[in-house]
């Protein structure tokens, strides 16, 4: 717990500029939801079971949005990704195959849809894509979906 604890604050130090407002000035709050949404993570479904109780006990003020999501997963691997390549990782970047990804999230294809998904967190996320040789690729126009892509924060 310590180490989850540390990691929180290192991050909350030196990625406070791409952090919501309401979290930059107020590390209590950033380090109570991450410890509520690990949590979350952990047992969603036996969490989400327990929320009609939780709400009736609080007579019905609590926002539901607040406390559970359906998108949970949407953004998942891309915050693990760059938390792995910045603070976890022994190497600054990772590897993975275009398809793989598109699978994760059940594409098939290289829809437009996905492409735009992708493209909206690479940028959110600061995260640059290459392939062998460090050439910057655009995964709309990248031949093979089959290439290994190397992800690195910038």
């Amino acid at each position: 717990m310590q180490e989850a604890v540390l990691l929180a604050q290192r991050m909350h130090t030196e990625d406070k500029p791409f952090l919501s407002m309401e979290y930059r000035q107020n590390y209590r709050k950033w380090l109570l939801d991450i410890l509520y949404w690990s949590d979350y993570m952990q047992d969603k479904i036996a969490l989400d079971a327990e929320f009609p109780s939780v709400q009736a006990v609080s007579d019905g003020t609590l926002d539901v949005s607040a406390l559970m999501r359906d998108d949970f997963d949407m953004d998942l691997f891309f915050k693990k990704l760059r938390v792995q390549i910045l603070y976890l990782g022994k190497k600054d970047y990772a590897r993975m195959k275009l398809r793989t990804l598109m699978a994760k999230y059940g594409y098939q294809r290289r829809s437009k849809d996905f492409v735009r998904f992708l493209k909206i967190r690479l940028v959110f996320y600061h995260i640059q894509t290459t392939l062998r040789g460090n050439e910057i690729c655009d995964v709309e126009t990248m031949d093979c979906l089959d290439d290994m892509i190397t992800f690195r924060v910038m």
